[in-house]
Parts: structure tokens; sequence; C-alpha cells
């Protein structure tokens, strides 16, 4: 496995986080804004889909439209949050080029659907263009950018070349160009890559870095098996062989039972070591592997470990 620079957190101004839908992406998103502020960088995190519970995870209250702190860590730095959407940052884009404030909210509000709907992608190209005057701005060390899930980020990160495909002149025009210039740029914008140790998911991350690094040009940050199951060097004993050697005594069905428990842990732990180097053989990105936490609701405590996770320790 291909070597982890730890100074990779903050090799970009902004970070777009991105998986497969149920592969842990807001979470590892969340662990990210974590780990940079233990840095001593100051982070905004952008919930995209609004995601709830983010805003608990991350110590403070639910992630609304209003931007609000959820930490400071110990290091110097502090998490803030809020979400974008897109009417708002429809109004935004209005007050940017000079719309005033009483036509600007009723445009807004009600010429938004009807835009979009003749304009796909205009949704998308909206909210990063918000992203990229807040990046323009230096609002944050680290702008977090929880996209939506992987059926929803290629064409959430790829409207503004989308965009400029079709609209040959113009604001919008002008909008999709300056984001694709962010995107384009790898000291300004990288994505992460979230999967977990299975078939579907790696085989959905290697396609999502094809399409968004090989094809758009965007710089990818490491990429994240999440959830990994860890080494165990007992499961290659017998549950009989392991009770002799601590002089236990086992009843049939309690080896049944164990012994059923240690095919499934091998089985899982095979199918982990063949993904991930399915995953190394396709590409060059290094990979950062985050424990699997047994738990039903991940607490601020765990986000504290897989942020620990995120940034290795140099060997």
């Amino acid at each position: 496995m291909n070597t982890v620079d730890t100074q990779w957190l903050t090799s970009a101004h902004v970070m777009i986080v991105a998986g497969k839908g149920g592969v842990g992406s807001s979470t590892v998103a969340a662990a990210a804004a974590v780990a940079a502020a233990r840095d001593g960088a100051d982070v905004l995190f952008i919930a995209v889909d609004g995601r709830p519970g983010m805003g608990a995870l991350l110590g403070g209250r639910e992630i609304s439209d209003r931007e609000q702190t959820m930490q400071r860590v110990d290091g110097g730095g502090r998490i803030r949050a809020r979400s974008i959407p897109a009417d708002q940052a429809f109004g935004d884009y209005l007050e940017l080029k000079g719309v005033g404030g009483l036509l600007r909210r009723a445009a807004s509000s009600a010429s938004l659907p009807m835009i979009a709907a003749a304009t796909p992608g205009l949704e998308h190209l909206l909210v990063l263009g918000k992203i990229k005057e807040l990046e323009k701005e230096g609002v944050a060390d680290l702008i977090v950018v929880d996209a939506p899930p992987a059926g929803h980020a290629t064409p959430f990160i790829r409207s503004a070349s989308g965009l400029s495909d079709v609209v040959k002149s113009g604001p919008v025009l002008e909008q999709a160009e300056e984001v694709a210039e962010m995107l384009a740029d790898p000291q300004r914008c990288k994505a992460l890559l979230v999967a977990l140790p299975e078939e579907t998911p790696i085989t959905e991350l290697m396609e999502l870095a094809t399409d968004l690094g090989d094809d758009l040009g965007l710089g990818l940050l490491p990429l994240v098996v999440n959830a990994c199951w860890p080494d165990r060097s007992g499961l290659d004993k017998s549950p009989a062989m392991a009770a002799r050697s601590h002089k236990l005594k086992l009843s049939d069905s309690a080896k049944s039972a164990l012994e059923s428990a240690a095919d499934f842990g091998r089985s899982r732990l095979a199918q982990q070591r063949e993904q991930i180097e399915r995953l190394t053989e396709a590409r060059d990105e290094p990979i950062i592997t985050l424990p699997r936490l047994a738990t039903p609701r991940l607490s601020p405590d765990d986000l504290a470990i897989l942020a620990d996770a995120l940034v290795p320790d140099d060997e």
C-alpha cells in the first residue's frame, strides 16, 4: 500500500468528500474536519444534502443554512458548519450580480424551480458557485464539502463542465467557468473518495475516481476504505484448539457456534483483503483504511477515533 503523506488534509482549500450511499462518506467528512481542526485549521463544514445528525456528531446543533460554530478543538482549530440550499445560493448569486434586495428575494423564491427545470445542473452549479465564492473570500483554512451520494456526486461535480457545454454566454457561463477553474486547480480543490471493503462499493469507487480524477481532472486525495474489520490472528485456530490452549471445555453446541463465527470472520477478512488489493492494483493514490466501529449510533468520541485513523503516524 502506498505511503500516506500526513499533510494531505490541508493540501487544498476545498475538500469534496463523496462515496456511494451507505459507505459512511458523511462520517468520513466529519472526521476529516476534526482531524484538520486538531492540526490548527479553521474548518467550515458544508452539508450539501443537510443529512440529519451531523450537527450532533460534530458537537453542535442541527446544521442549517445559518453558519454556527460546532466546536473548538485542542490544537487551536475550530469547526463551523452550514448547509447551502439552492434557493439561497441563487439569491446570493443575484446579489453578487447587483440585483436589488426586494427583487432578489422575489426572483430567488419564484424563479429558481422554473429556471432549474429548464436548465439541468443549475442547482448544483449554484451550490458549487457559492462554495467557490467562500473559497475566494478565504472564509476558512479548509472547506469540507459533504457531497451527495455517488449517484448524485458526479452530476454535482460535473455541473460546471456540463453547463459550459450548453450555455454559450451570460452569467451562467461565467459562473460555470469560474467553478470549473476552481475544480481544476489542485491547490484550491481536491476530492476525498470513500468506499467499504466490498466488491460493489470498491468498483463504484474506482469508477468515480476515473470519472472525477482521470476524466474531469479533479485532484484526488488518498482513497478511504471505511469500516474495515481488524485482523485477528486467533481466527486461524479452531475453537477446540483455542479452548484447549486456555484449558477450557466447550460443549458441542458452543463449538459449532464458535466455528460458524470464526468462518464468518475469516470470510470477511479474506473479502476485505481481496477488495483492498483490487483497489491498490487499479489506482495509484494512497489508501487509508478506517476501523469498523461496532456501535448503532456514532458519537463524537467515535469520530475522534476515525480522525486519528485518517492521519496515521509516520512509520
